[in-house]
């Protein structure tokens, strides 16, 4: 096991500068893609993180709405 430091990381907000999308190890487009193996792949923690959005911004709505 080892550990890795992305120079692409935007620490504070958890973003890849180099795709300009959540940072997600592995992803399409990220310099690990194909050179490391997850125990999760991508797409699916691409597809947690869409649905933790679609989560937040529904429950953000509906405070809205009262």
């Amino acid at each position: 096991m080892g550990s890795f430091s992305c120079p692409h990381l935007n620490q504070v907000n958890n973003n890849c500068i180099r795709l300009n999308k959540d940072c997600i190890p592995g992803r399409p487009g990220c310099m690990l893609q194909n050179k490391a193996v997850f125990v999760i792949s991508s797409e699916k923690r691409i597809n947690e993180r869409n649905a933790e959005k679609e989560k937040f911004k529904t429950i953000a709505s509906n405070k809205r709405k009262k």
